[in-house]
């Protein structure tokens, strides 16, 4: 029997760790084609001093839970809700110079079932907070969050496009499902990866990658979200993790065409490794960039105080209640 060798997820247990494939196997749902860029499936390093943009966008967005709620009908069912916020938002650099530019908070209560509520406004000190109702089909306990979860990448969708139409180069957290057309140059940084995509045999090259260095574009054909994607190394890791820790799979859809793809590639190798946070700033390091880091602990900020607020939601129930 293999001897087994122990290697660390960097990643702190209160997150999903990093690497969620369950097994490399060489059948995939989606075609794919490791070849569209070279035939040679071998590392290729970052260029210096050739692609990056005059203007980065890195889009986020964050949402909370501030109280679940569970909704009773004079039939006897249950229906499962809650008040949820979201903050979604892009850390803009040009140069040396970093800002955090437009910021979007949106506050929901969403119900499931299919079940409708009216809007709730209240008062938190001097402002104003107000809820807008949202319904999802799905009648689980979990349904809730799951709408609220494809609220934010809606949103953050939206803030991509509008961003990338005034010429600069967005960086979107996350795959591309959500965005609306198929030409957008928008990339996305995967930073959690789910599926291998490429076959075993060839999955090994991400072990071997030194920071900056990438694999080659590959297409992922599914005929829903056809995409060009590719592997990149971000930092080195440490002796004892993993082989692939310290590693991003980013994506653009293949409506922008193989030779931006291949720019695309290019610029993130040469851009994304210098944006890489470390272990004592960020406990998703170094997956989850400097930028997307400040942004996440300002669109925070943006939500308010969690406990006033939840405060506030039971005050209002608590009004409504027939003693």
């Amino acid at each position: 029997m293999d001897k087994i060798r122990l290697r660390l997820d960097p990643w702190p247990g209160d997150y999903d760790g990093a690497l969620q494939i369950e097994e490399l196997q060489e059948g995939q749902a989606a075609e794919i084609d490791t070849t569209v860029e070279m035939p040679a499936w071998a590392a290729i390093p970052a260029p210096r001093g050739q692609c990056r943009p005059a203007k980065l966008a890195f889009i986020d967005g964050v949402r909370r839970i501030d109280a679940r709620v569970v909704g009773e009908t004079d039939s006897g069912q249950i229906v499962y809700g809650m008040f949820g916020s979201l903050a979604v938002g892009a850390a803009e650099i040009a140069g040396n110079h970093a800002m955090i530019g437009r910021v979007i908070v949106r506050r929901y209560l969403i119900m499931g079932s299919n079940r409708s509520s009216d809007p709730e406004a209240f008062q938190i000190g001097n402002v104003p907070v107000s809820y807008d109702p949202y319904s999802t089909s799905d009648s689980g306990p979990n349904s809730p969050m799951l709408a609220l979860q494809s609220l934010m990448r809606s949103e953050e969708a939206a803030l991509a496009e509008e961003i990338e139409t005034l010429g600069a180069c967005v960086f979107a957290d996350g795959p591309l499902n959500y965005f609306s057309g198929l030409k957008h140059r928008t990339i996305g940084v995967i930073k959690r990866l789910h599926q291998p995509y490429i076959p075993a045999s060839q999955f090994g090259l991400l072990s071997t990658l030194q920071p900056g260095e990438r694999t080659p574009v590959f297409a992922i054909l599914d005929g829903k979200y056809d995409r060009y994607a590719w592997y990149l190394r971000l930092a080195k890791p440490w002796a004892f993790d993993y082989g692939v820790a310290g590693i991003v799979r980013l994506e653009v859809r293949t409506g922008a065409g193989l030779d931006d793809a291949v720019k695309s590639a290019m610029m993130s190798a040469e851009c994304l490794p210098a944006f890489a946070s470390d272990p004592w700033r960020d406990s998703r390091s170094p997956q989850n960039l400097l930028p997307v880091g400040a942004l996440e602990q300002e669109l925070r900020r943006r939500l308010g105080d969690a406990i006033m607020i939840r405060r506030g939601i039971e005050k209002r129930l608590f009004e409504r209640v027939e003693v």
